[in-house]
């Protein structure tokens, strides 16, 4: 079967409708990564559960102010390492505030006293497990 797979150039009318559905992230101590991804980002809490998938580990489903997921927190503790702290399973997160909640966020932050850094508008601040989440003002 011959199928004509050319790529996309620019001008095309063709455009695809893709958001995230959720991005999953292991973590060391589910208790610590959902207070920081609830208390510090302002995402909910959904459930805490038994993983469906993964047998034997739980998991905590997180939810934006519109009730989606985004954020499926796995507890996988023989992650933990002595030496070698924050072992989170993802390079890095992009999420994207409105000014005013993006304000809030780096004041919680601050009021925390957890470290970030600020760079050309964004924030950038490790989770509990050293995972970077990248925080820009629309």
């Amino acid at each position: 079967m011959d199928t004509d797979v050319s790529p996309s150039v620019p001008g095309d009318d063709v455009s695809l409708d893709v958001r995230l559905d959720h991005a999953s992230i292991m973590t060391t101590d589910l208790d610590e990564a959902i207070s920081f991804y609830v208390d510090l980002i302002g995402l909910s809490l959904r459930t805490v559960e038994d993983d469906p998938v993964r047998n034997g580990r739980k998991r905590a489903m997180l939810t934006d102010d519109r009730d989606r997921e985004v954020v499926e927190l796995i507890e996988m503790s023989e992650m933990k390492h002595p030496s070698v702290p924050g072992r989170g399973g993802i390079h890095h997160l992009g999420f994207s505030f409105s000014s005013r909640e993006w304000h809030s966020l780096r004041s919680r932050l601050d009021a925390a006293d957890h470290a970030y850094e600020e760079t050309k508008g964004r924030l950038f601040v490790r989770d509990a497990d050293g995972l970077v989440l990248e925080i820009e003002k629309e």
